[in-house]
């Protein structure tokens, strides 16, 4: 039996919904956007990789990308998604006034195609993150190869693509074989645990793997949910 939605994020949703979700929008078609681009990204970058003469023994710039981003995940969750910024207002707004109201401790999953709207970034953002990682490759090919720089661009891509699915999986309900899969389960238990609204500016900042989370000191894997009706103040702290 499924667990009944809190009353106050019921009503939350219902505003989203009326309010925010635009008539048009399709999570389909959200998805499919995203795949498409980022998955075309992925596949020019390493298209442009081997042209350029990259070996296998020039991957080890994956793990290195993967720890950078890492760090840039951790660093944009932990502040202006949770803390409040002038210049980064909507991304503020997005997460921590919509999203973690959206979606509580008691109640994760979406109910339709159309809440993937409150799940996944804004399809905007992926441009912006590929621009930056363009960008951060070009620093790359000043000190390495190009095809290793590509490797780096390719690599970043895939970690935002790993995000955004991870995170998907996390709100999935219960029911599907995904959601249930060991390594999935446990970050989605740690994922729960930062919807807590006690938690949620103090606790788990990574969602793809909680590398800077351990090392700064905020991995928390208790599974304590907070009370569902918790209400917020304008920080997305609760009052």
């Amino acid at each position: 039996m499924d667990t009944p939605i809190p009353i106050k994020t019921a009503a939350f949703r219902a505003e989203y919904r009326a309010d925010v979700l635009p008539a048009r929008y399709s999570g389909a078609a959200h998805v499919a956007l995203v795949l498409a681009v980022a998955g075309g990204g992925i596949a020019a970058a390493l298209a442009f990789a081997a042209s350029h003469g990259a070996h296998w023994t020039d991957t080890w710039i994956v793990p290195l990308t993967a720890v950078v981003a890492n760090v840039v995940e951790y660093g944009a969750h932990r502040g202006p998604m949770h803390h409040r910024t002038r210049v980064l207002a909507a991304l503020h707004t997005r997460h921590s006034r919509r999203h973690h109201r959206f979606f509580v401790a008691d109640a994760m999953p979406f109910e339709g195609l159309r809440d993937f709207h409150a799940v996944l970034f804004p399809p905007i953002l992926l441009l912006f993150f590929g621009a930056i990682a363009c960008g951060l490759g070009a620093l790359v090919s000043l000190v390495a190869p190009a095809g290793v720089a590509a490797l780096f661009v390719a690599s970043a891509l895939g970690y935002y693509l790993l995000y955004e699915l991870l995170h998907f999986l996390y709100h999935v309900p219960p029911h599907w074989r995904a959601a249930r899969l060991p390594g999935v389960r446990w970050l989605a238990r740690l994922h729960r645990v930062h919807h807590d609204p006690r938690r949620m500016q103090e606790a788990n900042f990574n969602l793809v793997f909680p590398l800077c989370d351990r090392l700064a000191g905020t991995l928390d894997t208790g599974a304590a949910a907070a009370p569902a009706d918790a209400s917020f103040d304008s920080t997305g702290a609760t009052r």
